[in-house]
């Protein structure tokens, strides 16, 4: 019998995800190939980096960024393709890592899937909020001092979409591809409107004293200037010109209620309205529609964010 289910909201997964394991808690797994994982060192704090497999010559180093308060987690343990069923094969980064080279890493102040789901003690705390242009310099560092191997073939969920986006922006000689994994688009607040200010101060930056977990409410949360980091993506310069897809959710938001003078069905409507944008940065971008997943495709169908990443390496090769 499955233990009683722990409630979680993930700011920008807007709603609650519900996960479950028979032990009552979440444990680390895969565990065999953290070796590969280190403290890198950018300027006197630590970001924590986990790079496993082997790349052919040439191919591009595979780089996931996760979404708003995501660690490294959701995409190398085995336990959270339980939270939203059916999901077939490994993890995300385990299945690449078969057969290229993939790193993952803590942003400072996010959520390990661990028992008691606090914040990663792996990356140093800093001050919180950021922008986007931070937190992409700082991946920028990370990638340097740690000699990753460029270029990068970049897989961004939900904000980490936003994220890689204007990491291709800012390096577009670094990139050789991009695939976005039902990301957050820039255009949300104008297709909301008025409303946005409702969502974003009442879910995404809800007040510390509100949130959902002791550890959100703690001042070392992630917590990112959403309208500065939606200006730097709109005003910076163009994507450069590589090949990209786009997974897109069909199901609502996990556990989205209705707020105050907001739906949660018009959330969900301007979310995959806004998905247009993204399928629209290149001609001919491939739209994987993730039929019977939520936000969290890498959890319910990690085979797809996996055969989505190979596609766009088959197109970088070609």
């Amino acid at each position: 019998m499955r233990s009683p289910r722990i409630t979680l909201t993930l700011a920008i997964a807007f709603g609650v995800l519900l996960a479950s394991c028979s032990s009552g808690s979440t444990t680390p797994a895969d565990t065999t190939t953290s070796s590969a994982a280190s403290a890198v060192d950018i300027g006197g704090r630590e970001i924590y980096l986990d790079c496993r497999g082997t790349s052919a010559p040439g191919e591009p180093t595979i780089v996931l960024m996760s979404g708003y308060h995501d660690s490294s987690d959701v995409w190398n343990q085995t336990d959270v393709l339980s939270l939203l069923a059916p999901a077939v094969g490994p993890p995300v980064q385990v299945a690449l890592a078969e057969e290229h080279r993939v790193c993952s890493y803590d942003r400072p102040g996010t959520l390990r899937y661990v028992e008691g789901l606090p914040l990663t003690d792996r990356s140093t705390p800093v001050a919180q909020p950021r922008t986007a242009a931070d937190i992409v310099e700082e991946l920028h560092s990370v990638l340097d001092v740690a000699a990753v191997p460029g270029p990068y073939l970049l897989v961004g969920h939900s904000l980490g979409g936003l994220l890689v986006r204007l990491y291709g922006q800012t390096y577009p000689d670094q990139v050789a591809g991009i695939v976005f994994v039902d990301p957050f688009s820039p255009t949300v607040p104008q297709l909301l409107g008025d409303r946005w200010a409702i969502y974003r101060d009442q879910l995404l930056n809800a007040p510390l004293d509100e949130a959902p977990l002791p550890s959100l409410g703690s001042p070392e949360a992630e917590r990112v200037d959403l309208d500065a980091s939606f200006q730097q993506v709109l005003s910076g310069p163009a994507l450069p010109a590589v090949p990209i897809v786009v997974l897109t959710k069909t199901e609502t938001f996990a556990g989205l209620n209705d707020l105050p003078g907001l739906p949660a069905s018009e959330v969900d409507a301007a979310y995959e309205q806004a998905q247009s944008d993204y399928v629209a940065l290149e001609p001919a971008t491939p739209q994987l529609i993730a039929t019977g997943s939520d936000h969290y495709i890498q959890f319910s169908q990690p085979d797809l964010v996996v055969a989505g990443t190979e596609l766009v390496l088959n197109r970088v090769a070609g």
